[in-house]
């Protein structure tokens, strides 16, 4: 790509003590001047300015992302909450039982039997004390 040339630009000079130029007015004296080290430095900040821009937009987006996140996440527990209030409770029924499990227990340990010490009482084992003992079924 062949470079144009730049119509010469008149050199301001700062005065000394004199507030620095707006960021515009800066980028299009660097651009504009004379010495290529400085035009290309004019180009290369705002090729910087326009990525900080894209970059800005999307740190932006992203901002309003999470907040719209935690707007959402907040409604769906409050909608959660209202469900479970209304929702009817529902009862665990325990399983009806004919027998006493500690005394299946008792009766196990003593036929030599390996039954655990707490839980269901395995359904052989409750098989074999109604066969031995004539338990209730």
């Amino acid at each position: 790509m062949q470079q144009q040339p730049r119509p010469p630009a008149p050199q301001e000079t700062p005065s000394a003590g004199s507030a620095p130029p707006a960021v515009g007015k800066l980028l299009a004296w660097a651009e504009a001047h004379e010495t290529r080290f400085v035009a290309r430095k004019g180009e290369q900040a705002r090729a910087l300015l326009r990525e900080l821009r894209g970059l800005y937009a999307e740190a932006e987006e992203l901002a309003q992302a999470d907040a719209e996140e935690q707007r959402l996440v907040e409604q769906l527990a409050e909608l959660r909450a209202r469900k479970d209030r209304l929702r009817p409770a529902q009862k665990r029924k325990s399983p009806a039982r004919d027998y006493v499990p500690a005394e299946v227990r008792a009766w196990a340990r003593g036929a030599g039997l390996d039954v655990p010490t707490a839980g269901t009482v395995p359904n052989a084992i409750v098989a074999a004390w109604r066969e031995a003992t004539g338990g209730a079924q």
